[in-house]
């Protein structure tokens, strides 16, 4: 059976009767270190024996690993297990989810609209949406650009949610999801603030533009040019069971749940398919070029570029190493995932890596620092963050006071009162409800952070019980605007914009 939209499979999904765990009914060669006549000899040994160690111990499930170098890969490998359950090992050709390493495919896949003149990365992003517009006071938002959407400035908020078999009718499409949730939380281009929700806007625009899905888009316009075979979306029901499982951090498997931006995190690759969309991105485009050297440039190029010299581009970040060589690089992590890749161009070098644990992020992290100060050892760890450190609150009259206003997204209508009194003591009202106390009062940048509780009077926050909310609030023209993200145990984020007045005397 062929499901043409991604509601009609999660639906069916729903209804059908099927395990937990899926079965891995295709699975990829197993690949070991390479041996291929002419490709650079490297001894791996080490790390090989440290990924063993982790899977034996229980710290690991499943691991895949590849390193570019001059054009060839000359490392891929897999580890432990795709499926546990099924005994299915792990192999460098075992499709894993990516989570937000989807995203610098899903702007590629923006990026050959764009060379083909249906739209400009500077345009408007409202130019391109139909049904939902971004919503902004004062007309701010018809200058949230398309560039911004995939670089998280635009202005729209965080935004996180999930959702398994039972829970199918509840995803949106990326147009019904930016009715609910796309009103922009600061200025367009003010301040960082990582966005899936930006991705859902991507999405739509670019099925606006052609008539095709996200899923079937990215598969046409860059998945199959590049001859990436191990790569799919997830929406994909054919493929679906040859993915390796989600496992959470103390070795249980995850059941199979979709997320709320598909664009933002649901593709899956192989640690091969991988390795050749990195030489892709580093000139090697004998094969396919989708793309030509000019809007390579454009997507590689920096938007925003936050204090610690980490820039946002259109999908991916990159910093300068102390010898100005520049790192391009991205990560994925959410239940069951921990990903991470790492290009230096100028070296033709890059290695991934690829698991299916929530945990798994240290190991990541530590292989690649590992692989890749053996090649340049001024190599320093990147993080995937443009936005400022946190620093102690301290009030400013620009932020002390007392300011209401209304909070608003999925519905909610709420009065809101925030009074910063000092340095240590601020409270949060929502309506009639008693003031919460807010803590972990920080500053980040320009920016005041906190927590609070409280629960927001809205469908999404009624129903998953997100009862912790995290404000992150601005100065802007007088007044003070943000957000409050609504947080459960399930991870979910969901997010409420407001602006505050100064309350009168």
């Amino acid at each position: 059976m062929t499901y043409t939209t991604r509601r009609e499979f999660l639906s069916a999904l729903a209804l059908a009767s099927i395990p937990g765990i899926l079965p891995a009914a295709k699975q990829g060669t197993t690949s070991v270190r390479s041996s291929t006549a002419g490709l650079e000899s490297r001894d791996f040994e080490s790390l090989r024996n440290r990924i063993l160690e982790e899977i034996a111990v229980g710290a690991a499930t499943g691991v895949a690993v590849a390193v570019v170098h001059r054009g060839q890969i000359i490392w891929e490998e897999g580890f432990g297990w795709a499926n546990r359950e099924a005994a299915v090992k792990a192999t460098s050709r075992t499709p894993f989810n990516l989570a937000s390493l989807t995203k610098p495919f899903t702007t590629t896949m923006l990026m050959t609209l764009v060379a083909e003149g249906k739209l400009s990365l500077d345009d408007p992003a409202n130019k391109h949406l139909a049904k939902s517009k971004i919503i902004g006071t004062n007309g701010i938002a018809d200058a949230a650009t398309v560039r911004q959407l995939g670089a998280h400035v635009s202005g729209l908020p965080k935004m996180f949610a999930m959702y398994d078999r039972n829970e199918a009718n509840l995803a949106l499409s990326s147009e019904a999801l930016l009715a609910e949730y796309g009103r922009l939380a600061y200025p367009p281009g003010s301040c960082y603030e990582y966005s899936n929700i930006g991705f859902a806007a991507l999405s739509a625009i670019a099925s606006n533009l052609t008539g095709v899905e996200i899923g079937p888009l990215i598969t046409q316009r860059v998945l199959t040019p590049l001859g990436l075979d191990d790569s799919f979306f997830d929406t994909n029901v054919t493929w679906l069971s040859t993915g390796a499982v989600r496992y959470d951090s103390s070795g249980d498997p995850i059941p199979y749940y979709t997320t709320a931006t598909p664009a933002s995190g649901e593709l899956y690759a192989s640690a091969h398919d991988l390795a050749r969309f990195a030489m892709f991105n580093m000139n090697n485009r004998d094969r396919a070029r989708i793309l030509d050297d000019r809007w390579m440039e454009e997507l590689h190029k920096p938007v925003f570029v936050g204090p610690s010299g980490v820039a946002t581009t259109f999908g991916w970040f990159t910093q300068h190493l102390k010898s100005g060589k520049q790192v391009i690089f991205k990560g994925g992590g959410q239940p069951g995932v921990a990903t991470a890749l790492r290009m230096v161009p100028s070296e033709d070098l890059a290695c991934l890596v690829l698991t299916n644990r929530s945990d798994g992020d240290e190991l990541c992290q530590s292989i690649c620092d590992e692989i890749l100060s053996g090649y340049l050892p001024e190599w320093r760890q990147p993080e995937d963050n443009s936005g400022p450190s946190p620093s102690p609150f301290v009030i400013t009259p620009e932020l002390g006071g007392h300011w209401q206003g209304a909070l608003t997204n999925d519905g909610a209508k709420m009065q809101v009162r925030l009074n910063i009194e000092s340095s240590d003591s601020a409270t949060l009202q929502l309506n009639e409800k008693p003031a919460e106390k807010i803590t972990e009062m920080h500053m980040e940048g320009v920016a005041f952070t906190g927590v609070s509780t409280g629960l927001i009077d809205s469908p999404d926050a009624r129903r998953t019980g997100a009862k912790t909310l995290s404000l992150k609030l601005i100065p802007h023209a007088g007044m003070l605007v943000g957000r409050i993200l609504a947080t459960d145990s399930k991870t979910v984020t969901l997010p409420y914009v407001f602006s505050l007045n100064r309350a009168p005397a």
